[in-house]
């Protein structure tokens, strides 16, 4: 017979008290999980918790710098983890000491499973939920066979590196009716700064809205990096998946602080984010959060908003470009710098920048613009004319519900964890999350092919225009595609 839940903590106290912890760790072919039994008659964890005190069990795949920054010790506070996935095994290793420190903290069991391959955590039965922190271009495959292996899913931003991978995922949460919250948490933290900027949009409070400034940053460079053998400890064709297998390249290290540091200039780790095979720049970076926050101010998340006309008036690039790819492989590839001007059919422009420090006097955050005023909002602050207002004139009583639809979450990890119980659709769900990032993702091929584009979002394509629908979907390296 399977393990319940219950057995499977009971047995989880006998390993720890014999033994002061237990650790399993494998590498090489995928097989059974260390706590998976042979049956198929168990039914999740999560479908078998009643009581909405039960703790739900978790599992990790990816342990870069979001799992340190707030996921392994976030989720950690809700309920057990038990097993972290990562390709690279030194990351995998301080990882497992943060789930043990945790397990120490909250006097669990000790039982922690270590994997190279992902599916390892996902075979693992008793896991109710995982948290997918992989760089971009795995989340969508990774996402898919966790909701198909009966898994709840939180997935840091973005979900998709193409538009076609968002359609799919919507396909699969139709079919398995699993949660997906996207780790766009601006929309639920940040002292509910964006929170009280959609509402003041909404409530009229600049009166008609006409513009909306995204400025969220350039894309870094970087000199010519030679071809060199990975990291022993990084299975690099593993690390590539669907993206092609390239040569790994790794230059100097540059960075002693902030989000580079620790790691050398190259193709993987922190600076992904600057290669178009594997991210999508600041566009699906802080484009992620920033258009997020954007569009849901403006209500601009339907499909039925109407066409939406997207011209890069300013773009640079690295490197050269040829029919929207990058002919040099030796350095970064996503644009450095920008300014798109994003036409919705009801007049609305947004335009998206990489900085608005000469014309609005911000390099990060969004202004919005209307007929009676404007404001700023970023992490830091929210400040304008309507905001100052708010002292005579404050939003009602309940606004933050009001936008919600519930009372507000405690935070965004908290927020997941109670949908998991609820089985009610997150704030940061992904359906819009799709509506937005299907603009980031058309913003960046209106840059890479140098143009004006129009994109419908009723049919998630772009209207007469074949090369810029040949970036709907990207070419899958066989044996890592997506299956849905």
């Amino acid at each position: 017979m399977s393990l319940s839940r219950r057995s499977f903590l009971q047995s989880s106290v006998a390993s720890a008290a014999a033994t002061g912890m237990f650790f399993s760790s494998t590498s090489g072919a995928r097989g059974q999980s260390a706590t998976e039994s042979s049956s198929d008659e168990k039914t999740s964890a999560a479908e078998n918790s009643q009581s909405p005190n039960e703790q739900p069990i978790f599992g990790y795949i990816g342990t870069g710098i979001r799992f340190h920054t707030a996921l392994g010790r976030g989720g950690t506070e809700f309920g057990p983890g038990v097993a972290l996935a990562d390709v690279d095994l030194v990351q995998l290793g301080r990882a497992q000491q943060v789930l043990v420190d945790q397990a120490r903290k909250h006097e669990r069991p000790l039982v922690i499973h270590a994997h190279e391959d992902y599916r390892h955590v996902l075979d693992n039965k008793d896991i109710d939920a995982v948290f997918i922190a992989t760089p971009d271009h795995w989340h969508t495959k990774q996402v898919i066979e966790a909701m198909q292996a009966g898994k709840d899913v939180y997935c840091e931003k973005p979900v998709t590196l193409t538009i076609k991978e968002g359609q799919q995922i919507l396909q699969v949460m139709d079919q398995t009716k699993r949660i997906l919250q996207v780790g766009t948490q601006q929309r639920t933290e940040f002292d509910h700064r964006f929170a009280q900027a959609a509402a003041l949009v909404r409530h009229g409070r600049v009166g008609e809205l006409q513009r909306m400034t995204v400025a969220i940053g350039g894309s870094r460079e970087c000199p010519p990096l030679p071809k060199v053998a990975p990291p022993k400890q990084l299975n690099w064709d593993l690390w590539c998946g669907q993206a092609p297998l390239v040569p790994y390249r790794e230059g100097d290290y540059v960075d002693v602080t902030g989000w580079g540091a620790g790691f050398p200039l190259g193709r993987a780790h922190r600076y992904y984010r600057w290669w178009y095979e594997y991210s999508g720049g600041k566009l699906t970076d802080w484009g992620a959060h920033h258009v997020d926050i954007a569009m849901w101010a403006s209500d601009k998340l339907g499909s039925d908003i109407g066409l939406i006309e997207i011209d890069p008036v300013m773009v640079e690039h690295p490197v050269p470009f040829q029919d929207g790819y990058p002919t040099e492989h030796d350095r970064f590839n996503a644009a450095t710098k920008f300014k798109v001007n994003v036409s919705f059919a009801d007049g609305l422009e947004m335009v998206v920048v990489d900085s608005a420090q000469e014309e609005l006097g911000f390099d990060n955050g969004i202004m919005f613009q209307g007929s009676e005023g404007r404001f700023l909002v970023n992490r830091g602050k929210i400040v304008g004319k309507p905001v100052e207002l708010l002292e005579e004139n404050p939003l009602p009583e309940d606004w933050l519900k009001q936008l919600y639809g519930r009372p507000a979450p405690a935070s965004h990890i908290a927020h997941f964890v109670d949908c998991i119980k609820s089985r009610e659709t997150p704030i940061s769900d992904a359906l819009s999350h799709h509506r937005i990032l299907a603009v980031c993702h058309a913003v960046n091929i209106a840059m890479r092919l140098g143009r004006k584009v129009v994109f419908d979002p009723a049919t998630d394509t772009f209207v007469d225009d074949y090369d810029a629908n040949s970036f709907l979907d990207r070419e899958q390296r066989k044996g890592y595609e997506i299956k849905v």
